[in-house]
């Protein structure tokens, strides 16, 4: 499902990642706080960030609480520190309860073991704000492969319930293509004609303009007026 624009992000570091990112969600009118020790970073948000600053370390629950955690939707943890960005969500994740958070990483050694202590982790790269939005507004799907210059895209979905029961070539827009189909722990190449179950994930390709299409069919249940 997506954020509604209501709902409160916070991201913690504003370094490039950090910053591309805040001005990405303010652009799609989504409440945004950055926090960052150092004041002068705010700098890189520039004159049309339309969010919230705060000026604190993000390993502290009193100015995590400062930027409004406590009512927060999501977090993303975008500092240039691996050890900063897993610390800051876990306790995002087991003191504040927030289900929606992610954290930077720039060994993606450690992403393995972060993601079996439930932490979503998107690797440094040079399109590692557009994976964290769609991993904090589109919990139902990830970008896991980018080729060339980021036009076509491999993303991961885990199926969402009424996809269940329908076959693959009802679900998905005509110019997404299934790439993969993993269940009860075993992957297979699937057939348009493959009929979904409760559980299974699916990978897709897409070119960018094709998500749009993508994540309404993930938010809201296919119908015959749509289907095509």
């Amino acid at each position: 499902m997506t954020l509604s624009t209501d709902q409160h992000i916070i991201i913690v570091g504003c370094g490039r990642v950090g910053a591309e990112l805040a001005l990405s969600l303010c652009a799609k009118r989504h409440r945004v706080t950055v926090l960052d020790a150092n004041q002068d970073s705010f700098d890189r948000l520039g004159s049309d960030f339309t969010g919230r600053t705060v000026q604190g370390d993000g390993m502290d629950q009193t100015a995590l609480k400062r930027a409004g955690i406590g009512e927060a939707h999501a977090l993303a943890a975008t500092s240039s520190s691996d050890s900063v960005n897993i610390v800051v969500a876990r306790m995002a994740q087991e003191i504040f309860k927030l289900d929606h958070v992610v954290a930077r990483v720039y060994n993606p050694r450690r992403a393995p073991i972060y993601e079996q202590l439930g932490i979503r982790t998107i690797a440094s790269s040079s399109w590692a704000a557009q994976r964290i939005e769609d991993i904090l507004l589109h919990p139902g799907m990830r970008s896991v492969h980018s080729a060339g210059s980021g036009e076509v895209q491999i993303y991961e979905i885990c199926v969402p319930d009424h996809w269940v029961g329908r076959k693959i070539s009802e679900v998905l827009p005509v110019d997404v293509l299934p790439v993969a189909l993993e269940r009860s722990g075993q992957a297979v190449l699937p057939a348009v004609d493959t009929t979904i179950q409760d559980n299974d994930v699916i990978l897709v390709s897409a070119r960018d303009q094709a998500t749009v299409g993508l994540r309404e069919r993930i938010a809201q249940p296919v119908t015959a007026a749509n289907a095509k």
